[in-house]
């Protein structure tokens, strides 16, 4: 079989169709390990018959003898019977990737990334960089990330790429690309070139076509790598293209920004004349905050199989020039699937009853009050993979205006086999209005309306899923129960719900009008162990995040807890994390100095602000209310302290101060005077770990935990005694409660619930995760690590995606994305509660000691 090999300048070999196409293929050389263990080997290449050895290689600091034409990096896979090569790196530096399974026969490569920029200037076309060092760091393996700091030219640009590849599962591999780059000249960028979108390629896709079905030289029922390209588009819609109906020349016939984070080179069929190549795809980790980014493709007519005649490539469409010392950056995965992504039925999260997906004639209207002056329309659209439904509307400035997609049913639909409403979604990132969310069912001949709202969320603007529990929908007449057999009409409103809210014009879409049945869910009974990746891995990624961690402490004790913030804010929560871990790393001097800070930032009444600010002396509050979670995790932390040896003389006298206004808030029935179950939760775990004295008050609470807040017929944890959207930590925190209180089999149920309707895939679909309540918004790295460190099931999975993510220096940002909104805030900065909780996720016992009994500290009570 013919594989695809690199190049290192086509253009002077003379070898391409056109400057826009790709490599050649050729027969690939002997390589030697010089690596290897339980999961990974790294080959080093000395040559290949179209790139020249030019990179210097170094193993752990240690340079390697030979220079190197490509690196090969292979995987476990098939319960560790095979080991095939899923990444391959050459001088060009155009990368191969695949999935990490090893079928028979093996599954090809396919198309190629390049990695970026390229460029025209004084009408040369400068394709790929020469790579001239590559330093591989494997200290988070086998089952963490492998890295790679590479470095290269490429014509006047310097160029640097920080690479994680994390370990892939069968059916996809993933490579995260940080991507810098620094001008050592000016550079006039083509004008004509830049006009077409091809002038500065911030990243590429190399691939092949020349039948869909036809034979070809090399043999395969179809002589192509790929057969079509895809990406949403700046108005929300789709722009999907079959390479078959272009034939040559541009593949977008018409040039549209990039309006969500990724381009796609598809192989929508498992045939190929090399057989069933991946897909691939490129997601930029956000949107640019200057400019936009538009992709573009080439495809030359061509009948040589050997020839890579299609090129796809996100353009930077803000500079025109260069000068000498400018420099950028950029980060994006590049994703290799065997499937074309669609990240919600990989995650199973489509099962039910679909009962309208738009394919067909829907009785949709667009539904607005006349006497508002709002205006909007319905069309159908191309959505994430087929036909979607939006709207396009205008809200004007005034408070209370809306405007609404109604879809009846003529017969009613019957959806009382299920419980939870879902459907795929997508909002406009220039509108951040408010939704509200609604059935409508039959009461004799009358129609009634069970509809609740989620404040700021409709600027998500990125395809997701909306989940609702029939039992979250509030009726708006009183007294009235919803009818899951009559249901008449779904309803999505778009609001102006407030100053905070933009009004005007926007548009929002749906597809894929889904209910299923979510009491009926399978649940393991069996807690899950720890994830199983080795010691040392661990090891590495908890050392890391422990020493972060310090790195954020002040002089004032405390610990900066975001740090991009410009301030510098000290959470209180934060600060009882990272008291925690400092403890359990029996880091002494770090611990005491923190509880020096929490013993100087304490009200005289025992109890924290929210947030102090950590670099004054007086430690004055930032956020200037009290929240009972934030003390009680501030006594949790002090009690861990001095569980684990702690021995500030101060502590208990904090701790039993901090305790006593805390349980100075349970009311005579049971409860905290506050009605919240995240709450109840935080005050339990800290009284039941502050001692013997506050144990009358830590049984209350644990009554009224099961009794009032615990929802036995959906086996889960409430929001409140009458609030019924879902939450994280109260499923998570939640199920570490039940299992010390004897309870495993609703613990169980609980993380249960969440995975199944609190789990999404990130933007872009490269990596999934949590989101604290539903929507679901975001993944929330955080409460990602929260569903690890009490036994949530795929723990593998989800601390790779994890230990992906933290940078080099131990911190972990709190999210992929950027959003604010439905009730929740993430963040791409880097911050002091996910770096603890992704300590906690990969250290067994931690925060939580998950025991069939009630843990208590060494030291109950004094000073």
């Amino acid at each position: 079989m013919k594989r695809r090999s690199l190049y290192l300048a086509a253009l002077t070999l003379g070898l391409l169709l056109t400057p826009r196409a790709g490599p050649l293929r050729a027969t690939p050389t002997d390589c030697a390990p010089i690596y290897q263990d339980a999961a990974w080997t790294i080959s080093t290449c000395p040559d290949d018959p179209s790139v020249p050895a030019a990179m210097e290689v170094w193993l752990d600091g240690s340079r390697q003898p030979e220079l190197a034409a490509r690196l090969e990096f292979a995987h476990v896979t098939n319960g560790g019977t095979g080991r095939p090569t899923v990444g391959v790196l050459y001088s060009s530096g155009f990368v191969r990737l695949k999935p990490g399974a090893d079928p028979v026969p093996p599954a090809p490569f396919g198309a190629s990334a390049v990695l970026g920029p390229a460029y025209w200037a004084d009408g040369v076309y400068h394709h790929s960089p020469t790579l001239n060092r590559v330093s591989i760091v494997t200290r988070g393996l086998p089952g963490g990330p492998l890295r790679l700091a590479i470095s290269g030219t490429n014509a006047d640009l310097d160029v640097g790429y920080d690479v994680v590849l994390p370990p892939p599962s069968p059916d996809r591999t993933r490579w995260h690309v940080t991507q810098r780059y620094t001008a050592t000249a000016p550079i006039p960028l083509d004008a004509a070139r830049l006009a077409d979108h091809e002038g500065f390629k911030l990243a590429q896709l190399s691939t092949m076509f020349i039948s869909q079905n036809e034979p070809c030289e090399g043999g395969g029922d179809g002589c192509h790598d790929s057969d079509g390209a895809r990406y949403i588009a700046a108005d929300g819609a789709r722009r999907q293209v079959a390479l078959a109906d272009v034939g040559s020349g541009w593949i977008f016939s018409s040039p549209a920004a990039l309006g969500d984070v990724w381009l796609d080179a598809l192989h929508s069929d498992d045939q190929s004349w090399q057989g069933n190549t991946p897909n691939l795809r490129l997601a930029l980790d956000g949107m640019p905050q200057v400019g936009t980014v538009t992709p573009r493709g080439w495809i030359s007519a061509t009948t040589d199989p050997d020839q890579d005649n299609v090129g796809l490539w996100l353009h930077g469409d803000g500079a025109t020039s260069w000068e000498a010392g400018q420099s950028d950056s950029m980060a994006y995965t590049i994703l290799a699937e065997d499937d074309p992504p669609e990240p919600w039925i990989a995650l199973g999260l489509r099962t039910g009853l679909t009962f309208l997906d738009f394919e067909e004639q829907a009785d949709c209207s667009f539904v607005h009050d006349p006497g508002q002056g709002t205006t909007g329309s319905l069309d159908t659209i191309a959505g994430y993979t087929d036909t979607a439904l939006e709207l396009s509307y205008d809200l004007e400035d005034a408070d209370g205006n809306w405007a609404q997609i109604r879809c009846d049913f003529d017969p009613p639909l019957d959806l009382s086999a299920y419980d939870h409403l879902r459907f795929d979604w997508r909002g406009d990132p220039d509108a951040a209005n408010s939704l509200e969310v609604g059935l409508i069912d039959r009461s004799g001949a009358s129609e009634r309306i069970f509809a609740r709202g989620y404040h700021h969320a409709a600027h998500r603007g990125w395809w997701g899923q909306l989940v609702v529990p029939f039992s979250f929908l509030h009726p708006w007449t009183v007294g009235t129960t919803f009818d899951p057999t009559q249901v008449t009409a779904f309803m999505l409103s778009v609001v102006k719900d407030g100053d905070e809210d933009t009004g005007g014009a926007g548009r929002i879409a749906i597809d894929n009008l889904n209910a299923y049945n979510v009491v009926s869910r399978t649940v393991p009974m069996d807690p899950s162990a720890p994830p199983t990746n080795a010691a040392a891995t661990n090891e590495a990624a908890t050392t890391e995040a422990a020493q972060w961690l310090a790195s954020q402490q002040q002089a004032t004790g405390l610990l900066k807890s975001w740090e991009e913030e410009s301030s510098c804010v000290a959470h209180t929560y934060d600060q009882a994390l990272a008291l925690i871990v400092f403890s359990r790393e029996g880091m002494w001097t770090e611990a005491d100095a923190l509880v020096d800070g929490l013993i100087q930032a304490q009200s005289p009444d025992g109890s924290w602000y929210k947030s102090s600010d950590c670099g004054s002396t007086g430690l004055p509050c930032v956020h200037c209310h009290k929240w009972e979670g934030d003390v009680a995790w501030a006594v949790y932390g002090l009690s861990r302290y001095r569980a684990l040896g702690g021995a500030h003389p101060g502590a208990g006298a904090a701790l039993e101060e901090a305790a006593d206004w805390l349980a100075g808030g349970v009311a005579p029935d049971g409860c905290l005077e506050i009605d919240h179950t995240e709450g109840t939760i935080d005050a339990w775990w800290a009284l039941q770990a502050a001692g013997s004295a506050y144990a009358d008050e830590a049984e209350q609470l644990k009554q009224c935990l099961l009794t009032d807040y615990w929802d036995d017929a959906m086996g889960r944890f409430k929001g409140g005694r009458d609030w019924r959207q879902p939450y994280l930590d109260n499923q998570t925190w939640g199920a570490a409660f039940l299992r010390a209180v004897g309870r495993d089999a609703d613990a169980s149920r609980a993380l249960s619930y969440a995975s199944d309707v609190l789990r999404l895939p990130a933007r872009g679909g490269c990596l999934s995760g949590f989101d604290g309540q539903a929507g679901p918004w975001a993944v929330w790295n955080e409460g990602t690590a929260q569903y690890l460190a009490v036994g949530g099931w795929d723990g593998d999975a989800l601390a790779e995606a994890l230990m992906a993510q933290q940078r080099p220096d131990g911190a972990q940002p709190g999210s992929p994305e950027d959003f604010a909104g439905g009730g929740v805030w993430v963040t791409q900065w880097h911050g002091v509660a996910p770096t603890a909780w992704l300590y906690f996720a990969l250290t067994p016992g931690e925060p939580f000691p998950l025991l069939n009994r009630v843990w208590l500290p060494l030291m109950l009570k004094g000073p």
